[in-house]
């Protein structure tokens, strides 16, 4: 049961992408209605999808994390941002962390007091908040805190001169547990690679 709970959840969030292209109003409402009524379904194997080989962008992992769980991996915070438009959400941390010897990656993390609102609450935003589609206007987006954090110089102007290009920050998001985490990279599959590797740390701290 539990890896049909992760499918509908995972389906949900392929209608979100695609509602940039398409109107798919009453699909999204079959998938908020599948999220919702999951849990009552779940058994003792909720936290089976977290030991996965195939990382999925929506985990219900069967732990709640908290940003004590950020300070236990290292994780650098550089602000907590305002919780305003973004509705259920009890913090929202700006920072980084860093992968082994490599530079460190900068994530916004979003915590919720659950998966199921993490999902029904946090997609829509992460959703606008990442991807070559991410809004990077404050005046136009929905949660406007920290959108000049996700955005960053991507090119450079005309003739190779001075930098004038931007573009989002984040390539992509996964909801893990209770929380939503924006992850930065150029491409998807990059930025759901960082996405893996910090939800694979804070899974690691939830169950010391």
């Amino acid at each position: 049961m539990a890896d049909v709970v992760a499918i509908s959840r995972n389906l949900y969030i392929m209608t979100l992408k695609l509602r940039k292209w398409f109107n798919l109003l009453a699909l999204k409402a079959i998938f908020i209605v599948i999220a919702m009524l999951a849990p009552a379904c779940g058994g003792d194997d909720s936290r089976d999808a977290a030991q996965n080989d195939q990382f999925l962008q929506v985990n219900d992992i069967g732990a709640f994390l908290t940003p004590n769980h950020l300070d236990a991996i290292g994780f650098k915070k550089r602000r907590a941002y305002d919780l305003d438009g973004l509705p259920g959400a009890t913090a929202a941390i700006f920072g980084f962390w860093r992968i082994a010897s490599d530079d460190p990656i900068d994530y916004e993390i979003r915590f919720y007091p659950s998966h199921a609102d993490a999902v029904e609450l946090g997609a829509e935003l992460a959703e606008e908040g990442t991807g070559v589609d991410a809004v990077l206007d404050a005046s136009k987006a929905n949660y406007k805190e920290g959108v000049k954090d996700r955005r960053m110089i991507t090119g450079k102007g005309p003739g190779g001169g001075g930098r004038s290009s931007t573009g989002p920050r984040y390539g992509d998001y996964a909801i893990y547990g209770n929380v939503v985490m924006l992850c930065a990279g150029a491409e998807l599959d990059q930025a759901l690679s960082r996405c893996e590797e910090l939800a694979m740390a804070l899974n690691d701290a939830a169950v010391e």
